[in-house]
């Protein structure tokens, strides 16, 4: 079952863009068509984006078949 995070937009843009321990890896939080975006459960494991680890851990997650109605045409 895959998992999602939960982010609002100003979470989104917070933790998007590159890592600074590892500059070719990058947070980009997928939109939903309800204002809402998305980011897979295993970043919280990545050391890459262990800065982030706080905050990702904090927000609620979702199963993908409670949220794909809510992805946009040609982002799944």
């Amino acid at each position: 079952m895959a998992m999602f995070i939960l982010l609002s937009a100003a979470e989104a843009d917070q933790v998007r863009g590159r890592s600074s321990i590892q500059p070719t890896c990058e947070l980009q939080p997928v939109a939903l068509t309800d204002g809402r975006y998305i980011l897979g459960v295993e970043v919280i494991n990545d050391e890459a984006h262990a800065a982030h680890w706080p905050l990702l851990a904090s927000l609620p997650q979702s199963e993908w078949s409670k949220i794909e109605t809510l992805i946009p045409v040609g982002e799944e």
